[in-house]
């Protein structure tokens, strides 16, 4: 499993499914969390790491279009090992 402490601003990352963790018992998720990674399955181009924070945990931005057509700009911090994977360029 990929460790989300060892991505460097600029790697690119493809989410791929849910996070096994959050099927864990007591692990709470938002609604709004769950749709956004739902969306984020389904793009076919990785998101680029953006920001490490303080902890060293790695943070994407996406835009994201809403139903009614109008675009808004999502922040994600990857805490989960499972559910996404390193995008290496091809050469």
């Amino acid at each position: 499993m990929p460790d989300p402490q060892k991505l460097k601003i600029g790697d690119r990352v493809r989410f791929v499914s849910m996070p096994e963790e959050w099927d864990e018992p007591g692990y709470v998720i938002h609604k709004e969390t769950v749709d956004f990674m739902k969306i984020m399955i389904r793009r076919t181009w990785p998101s680029r790491v953006r920001e490490l924070d303080e902890n060293g945990t790695p943070w994407i931005y996406a835009r994201v279009r809403d139903n009614d057509g109008t675009y808004q700009w999502n922040s994600y911090g990857i805490f989960e090992q499972t559910g996404w994977r390193r995008v290496v360029k091809r050469s």
